[in-house]
């Protein structure tokens, strides 16, 4: 049944990595989504077979049929990728038996392929325009308010002192780390990080909770740094080449939801934090 509900996540994913191009491609143009796909060079009108997810651009060596002008490889990457990240999240998040799945476990899995296709739509187009879609924001920050409830409610939610709320503590930590970024967007009028990477970082942050959104904090821009480096020892960049940071706010989000525990455990870096601030104050 674990093979079923895999390949059936990666066909969907397939297929949600297809209509994930049409949002990137339109949303970029400012075009309605609605309406029939056309190949952007003679604007032809394509047929079924013309949009099946990957295997047309292969079967077609991507060209168009048409006109034979080239397709952008990104359309199968985006559409792999997806279905890759789909069936992944069927192995970590769905039981084995189908038996076993509760309406709880369901809607997490949903929630889990919404933030995914936001987040490539996120990735690809801050690459490309430098840019991050409000859209794909707020569906981000609405997945972040569900993951707070989900997590925290109602146990953690209401309790004597505000301090001691877990709920409270992602909140503040998420407007803490949101607020950061919009002060280096504001002080430096944009030229060293866009608004739009404090807005993704609220949302990130609300959806993995503390201390989780330290460590995507942090990974961010180590993992930023780190290709940074690498860029500028390739000659592919220069101290003035502006990076977009979005894509770096996701990895180190998707890092920290699977290794913060290992890193805060090994490196006892909250222990640290802790003992800084008593001793401080």
């Amino acid at each position: 049944m674990e093979i079923f509900l895999v390949t059936f996540s990666f066909l969907f994913g397939l297929a949600v990595g297809s209509f994930l191009n049409v949002v990137i491609r339109r949303g970029i143009r400012g075009e309605s989504l609605l309406g029939r796909s056309k190949c952007e060079s003679c604007g032809r009108v394509l047929t079924v077979r013309e949009l099946v997810p990957v295997l047309s651009f292969i079967v077609q060596r991507g060209k168009c049929l048409g006109c034979r002008s080239s397709f952008s490889i990104e359309y199968p990457l985006v559409e792999f990728a997806t279905a890759l990240l789909f069936a992944a999240s069927a192995i970590l998040f769905l039981p084995a038996d189908i038996s076993e799945m509760t309406l709880r476990g369901v809607l997490g899995f949903f929630l889990v392929l919404t933030g995914i296709a936001a987040a490539i739509v996120v990735f690809v187009v801050d690459l490309k325009e430098k840019i991050i879609p409000d859209s794909a924001f707020f569906v981000l920050f609405l997945l972040g308010i569900s993951a707070l409830f989900l997590r925290r409610f109602p146990n953690e939610f209401f309790v004597g002192n505000l301090w001691e709320s877990a709920a409270f503590i992602d909140v503040f930590s998420a407007i803490l780390f949101s607020s950061f970024f919009a002060l280096l967007w504001f002080f430096s009028r944009g030229t060293w990080m866009g608004f739009g990477d404090a807005k993704l970082t609220l949302a990130v942050s609300l959806i993995l909770g503390w201390p989780a959104s330290l460590a995507a904090f942090l990974f961010s821009f180590w993992i930023g740094g780190a290709t940074g480096g690498v860029l500028l020892t390739l000659g592919r960049s220069t101290m003035k080449s502006t990076i977009p940071f979005g894509p770096f706010i996701l990895l180190g989000g998707a890092a920290a939801y699977f290794f913060s525990g290992y890193f805060f455990g090994t490196s006892r870096f909250l222990e640290g934090m802790y003992e800084v601030f008593y001793y401080s104050f």
